[in-house]
C-alpha cells in the first residue's frame, strides 16, 4: 500500500546537493536554480520538487524556516521526485563555506547571503518572482517574464516566496531583477505551485 512504499522510500538514502553548491558549481556547468524562501505548505513543496525534476532543475536552496522536504504530504505529491532532485538548506551552505578558501568572505545572512555569494562569485542571475508591482527605492527593477530581452542568457536562480507574504525584503535586495508573470485583468495571482511551473518553464527556454 501507499504507507509501505512511503517507508521504503524514507530510508533510501536522501539525495544531497552535489558538495553543498560550492564545489559542484565549480565542478559542472549549472544553469537552472530554484530558491524557496519560508514555503510552508508541504503540498505546495511537493508540487514543485515534480515541477523541478521535469524542467531538469539543477539544485533547489531552502531558507531554514521552509517546510521539511521529506514530510509525508511533499514525498507523496511529488511522486517520488523528492529523490531526484538536489536540495540544499540555507544552514548547510553556510558550514560549507566554512571549509572553503576561494577569497570571499561571507557573513551570515540566511538565503540573501547565498544569493549574494551566487551573484557575486558565480554569475547567477537571482530572479525574484513577486506577483505586485510595488516601487521600492532599494529592489530591483522590474521585469515581465514574456520579456525575453530583460533576460541576459546567463545561469538563474528563481527565487519563490512564502504562499501568504511573499519573499522577504531582505532576499528581494539581492535579486537582480524581480519577475512578474503577465495575467488578465481582474486576475492578481496564481497558486505558488502554478506560477513556479510557469516560471520554471518560460526561463528553462530561455
Amino acid at each position: 500500500n501507499g504507507y509501505t512504499w512511503l517507508k521504503r522510500l524514507l530510508f533510501r538514502e536522501p539525495t544531497k546537493l552535489p558538495p553543498a553548491i560550492n564545489t559542484t558549481l565549480h565542478q559542472k556547468p549549472i544553469r537552472k536554480l530554484l530558491a524557496l524562501d519560508a514555503i510552508s505548505n508541504a503540498a505546495n513543496m511537493g508540487s514543485i520538487l515534480r515541477t523541478a525534476a521535469a524542467f531538469s532543475i539543477d539544485a533547489i536552496i531552502l531558507s531554514d524556516d521552509s517546510c521539511d522536504a521529506w514530510y509525508r504530504q511533499s514525498v507523496r505529491v511529488s511522486m517520488g521526485h523528492v529523490i531526484s532532485v538536489n536540495m540544499l538548506r540555507v544552514a548547510d551552505w553556510e558550514r560549507g563555506r566554512a571549509s572553503i578558501d576561494d577569497g570571499y568572505t561571507h557573513t551570515r545572512n540566511g538565503l540573501a547571503g547565498v544569493l549574494r555569494w551566487l551573484r557575486k562569485q558565480m554569475n547567477v542571475e537571482c530572479l525574484a518572482a513577486v506577483v505586485d508591482d510595488i516601487n521600492i527605492k532599494t529592489f530591483p527593477p522590474l521585469v515581465t517574464l514574456e520579456d525575453d530581452q530583460d533576460f541576459g542568457g546567463r545561469p538563474w536562480c528563481c527565487v519563490l516566496g512564502n504562499e501568504g507574504h511573499g519573499i522577504r525584503d531582505e532576499v528581494i535586495r539581492e535579486c537582480d531583477k524581480r519577475v512578474k508573470i503577465g495575467m488578465a485583468n481582474g486576475v492578481d495571482s496564481l497558486s505558488l505551485p502554478i506560477a513556479a511551473g510557469i516560471l520554471m518553464h518560460r526561463l528553462s527556454c530561455i
